[in-house]
Parts: structure tokens; C-alpha cells; sequence
């Protein structure tokens, strides 16, 4: 393959496992011109091509778009084909169900064995992300994933990563990253491995902490880092040692992050009316503002890097969950599923003695206590604070809602497509393809754009070394 030269301008970013977008919209926003995408899911392809368009190197849907697919006399003919020429970046964020500690459990559950997940075959999807590594040969490779990565039956896959693009012949670094230091409502801790190839004489670096460190709150305790799992401790990086910058801003909490996005309780006037209700996408039409933005956040998710602006709110609706309203109005903050459990019971009891004085007949238990155990899934039920950036968003969104109940009380419900996409950062007018369950999949299994953009800049950075000294050393040669 002939590579031209690097043109000290344009810098370019591959992504692998793109999913809904996440990090190619982090990318783009810091700078990065976007080559394309490989996504074998076929509604996130429908997202990237929505909100992307088609690019030279996108290979989507489920047949082209499995990397497994892609050989490499495939991919090098596009590349010549299109006249890509060198790629900067490649990024790959392989899917996490084996590595997640959610994932895990629902492997075992479905294969009835207990350690099952340890044997499903995407948790070695990241060696298709090294084959291509060696081919392409970009300049820097970023690796995203759960920290379960750490920690699978005492192997630690990130080092096994580590090894295999050092092999490549690159210098790679890992740490832990926690998406809250960057903007985001939300405290996700994600392993982040960044190589920079070994002809450029630079070292990987991580971006410095924007905003406070979360730490100590009531949604984040940190990992702590175990360095008895390192074989190698040159390629880890603890966290901790990550430098801050000044003024450190206060991390964003979800009240900020839903400052200026209207109350909805349309399903609290249904029941209350015995009216029909339908939490389908296409049943709830725009919606206005309720205020100017009076935070960056708020002004950022509607106006993102000048590309995708919106005037009105899109996808703000809940869920139809009638036995439970009641419950989430009486819960509080940070109160979890035996929390939620106990208000059931009070509330079913209250009704028992109040009823039959009204002449109604007895209430119906299951119409009011939920079927589950109080010592399973504690966390299955969790009204988020206020004040404080969300937990972190799961792909199990696209089943229940039930780990992200608003805060105010008033609204009684759990949070709309809308909240999660802003919990995750991604801007108000960015389309996500699909039903309700494919939207909040999607935005539970990105990587948060405002994460991504402080990797993609500290990535530009690195390479403007890069390139400043192969300028210098063309114009010695000059001389």
C-alpha cells in the first residue's frame, strides 16, 4: 500500500465498533476528519449513516459490517480504492457483555451456568481490532472498555492488549478514565489503552481532569487500582497520577445536565384520567424548551461544535410502568430497590385500611408491591441525586428504566430517551434510528462524545508534535 506523506492538516480517525456514534462524534467535535465506521448492528449503522452520512471506509449492517469479515485484502482495496491514504487514529471499542459485570450475569443466566460468560466468543473481538492494527498501521490506536477487563477469571485482558499492540509496534499505555472529569453527567470509569506507533519517538498521554474528582459522592466510590494483576507495570498508568487542570470545574450534575428540558407527567394525567397511553417513539411530538440555557452544558447539548443544533426536544417521554408512579413519587434520592420495596408495602397497607372505609374493595396486592426479592438487584431500583452526576448508564436500558428514576418527585417516573442521551452527552439533534428499546441500547452502550472529544484533543496534541518534528526535519534536510 503507498501512503503519502502527512499533510500536517488534516488529521484522520477509524472507527471500530462504532456502535451509535459516540466516539466518532467525540472526534469529530476535537478536530478529527471521520474515514468511517465498522458496525455490524444494523439500527446503530442506520444512526451512523443518519447522522454521518457514508464515508470511504464505513462497513455496516450485519453482514459487511462484522469485522470478522473484513479481510485484510478487503480493507486495503478500499483504502486504495478511495485514496485514504495514511490514517492517524484508529479507535476500537469491542463489546464489553463479557467483561461487564451486568454482562456476565446475564451470559450465566441464559447458558445456566455459572462462568459462562468467560467463554463467549466476543471477548476475543479485540484481536480482529489488532489484525487490522498491524494492517493499517495507523499513527496512534485507541482501545476503550469496561474495567471487567481487568479482571476476567484472573486474566487481565487489557494487558494481553497491551502486549499485542507493543508486539504491533507501538508504545501503549493503559489507565482508567472516569467520564465525569470531562463534562459528562455521569460517572463511567472505562479502561482506556492508547498506542502511539514507535516511529513517531512520543509517549502515550491521557487528558488532564476538567472537573472535580467525583469521588466520595454517593454515585462513585473509584476502582481501586490493583497492581498485583500487572505483569508489566510499564504499561499502566494510575489514574491518580492524571494531572488536573485549573480552575477544576464542579463535575456536572444531572439537574444542570436536564436544566432547561420541560417536566413531562402526560403519563401521570393518563392514569389519573384512565387514559390511553403509549410509550411508543412516535406518539410524542417535539417539544419546546422551558428556558434559554443558563449552563455550558445545557448550551452545548443544544448547539454541539456548530454541526448539530436543535430548537425543540425530542424523544422526552417515559415509560408506562402504572404500579410503580406511586412508588417513585414516595421514593428519595439515592433510595434503591428495598428502599422502593418498603414504600410498596407502606402504600399497600395505607390503602388496605383506607379502602374498605371508602367502601372500595380491598386493593389487590400485586397491584402495588413489586414481584421482585429485596435481596437480588439492589441496585435494579435507583432514584438518582440531584446534585450529583448520574451512575452509569447500561445497555439493559432498552429493557427497564427502572436504575435511572428521576429525581423530582413530582414527575413520578423514570428517565426519558431524551435525559439518557444528555446523561451520555450526546447533542439534542442527534438522530438515534430505531424503536424506544433500540434508542436507549444505543445511547447505554456509547462512549460518551464529551469523554471522547478530551481523548480525541489530547490525541491532536500528540500528533502535532509529531508532526512539527517531521516539519523540521524535512526543512534540515532542505537546508
Amino acid at each position: 500500500m503507498n501512503i503519502p506523506k502527512p499533510s500536517f492538516t488534516d488529521l484522520s480517525a477509524y472507527d471500530l465498533f462504532a456502535g451509535a456514534g459516540g466516539f466518532s462524534l467525540g472526534l469529530e467535535a476535537a478536530g478529527f476528519d471521520l474515514l468511517g465506521a465498522v458496525e455490524c448492528d444494523p439500527v446503530a449503522a442506520r444512526t451512523l449513516e443518519t447522522n454521518f452520512g457514508i464515508r470511504p471506509l464505513d462497513f455496516t449492517g450485519p453482514e459487511e459490517g462484522d469485522i470478522r469479515s473484513i479481510t485484510n485484502d478487503k480493507i486495503l482495496k478500499r483504502i486504495d480504492d478511495e485514496e485514504v491514504g495514511e490514517i492517524d487514529l484508529l479507535i476500537a471499542s469491542p463489546p464489553c457483555q463479557g467483561f461487564s459485570k451486568i454482562g456476565r450475569g446475564k451470559l450465566d443466566f441464559l447458558a445456566s451456568k455459572r462462568g459462562a460468560f468467560i467463554n463467549d466468543d466476543r471477548n476475543n473481538l479485540y484481536k480482529q481490532a489488532i489484525r487490522l492494527l498491524k494492517i493499517l498501521q495507523p499513527r496512534v490506536f485507541l482501545f476503550e472498555n469496561v474495567t471487567g477487563i481487568l479482571h476476567l477469571r484472573g486474566r487481565n485482558v487489557a494487558e494481553d492488549v497491551c502486549n499485542a499492540v507493543s508486539e504491533a509496534g507501538y508504545i501503549p499505555k493503559c489507565t482508567i478514565l472516569n467520564s465525569a472529569w470531562y463534562g459528562v453527567p455521569q460517572v463511567r470509569e472505562r479502561v482506556i489503552i492508547m498506542g502511539v506507533r514507535q516511529d513517531l519517538n512520543l509517549l502515550p498521554v491521557f487528558p488532564n481532569k476538567q472537573f472535580h474528582s467525583v469521588h466520595n459522592t454517593g454515585t462513585y466510590s473509584g476502582t481501586k487500582p490493583d497492581l498485583k494483576i500487572w505483569r508489566n507495570l510499564d504499561f499502566y498508568v494510575d489514574p491518580r497520577t492524571i494531572g488536573s487542570d485549573f480552575p477544576v470545574r464542579t463535575a456536572v450534575s444531572v439537574r444542570d445536565a436536564f436544566d432547561d428540558l420541560p417536566e413531562f407527567k402526560e403519563h401521570l394525567h393518563a392514569l389519573k384520567n384512565n387514559l390511553k397511553y403509549r410509550s411508543f417513539r412516535a406518539c410524542f411530538h417535539p417539544v419546546d424548551y422551558v428556558r434559554a440555557p443558563r449552563n455550558w452544558f445545557c448550551k452545548m447539548m443544544r448547539d454541539w461544535n456548530n454541526r448539530h443544533k436543535s430548537d425543540q426536544v425530542t424523544d422526552h417521554f417515559c415509560r408506562w410502568n402504572p404500579r410503580d408512579f406511586r412508588i417513585f413519587a414516595e421514593m428519595k434520592p439515592d433510595d434503591k430497590y428495598p428502599q422502593a420495596l418498603e414504600v410498596a408495602n407502606r402504600l399497600y397497607e395505607e390503602a388496605c385500611v383506607v379502602w374498605p372505609k371508602e367502601g372500595l374493595p380491598s386493593p389487590v396486592r400485586i397491584n402495588y408491591i413489586p414481584p421482585y426479592s429485596p435481596d437480588s438487584f439492589e441496585e435494579k431500583w435507583r432514584k438518582l441525586i440531584p446534585d450529583q452526576p448520574s451512575w452509569t448508564l447500561t445497555a439493559h436500558l432498552s429493557k427497564d428504566t427502572y436504575s435511572h428514576i428521576h429525581f423530582d418527585s413530582n414527575q413520578a417516573r423514570t428517565i426519558t430517551i431524551r435525559e439518557a442521551a444528555r446523561i451520555q452527552s450526546f447533542p439534542d439533534s442527534y438522530q438515534l434510528e430505531g424503536n424506544t428499546g433500540d434508542a436507549f441500547r444505543q445511547i447505554g452502550n456509547a462512549v460518551p462524545p464529551l469523554m471522547a472529544k478530551a481523548i480525541g484533543e489530547c490525541v491532536m496534541s500528540i500528533l502535532s508534535k509529531a508532526d512539527t518534528r517531521t516539519k523540521s526535519i524535512s526543512m534540515q534536510r532542505a537546508v
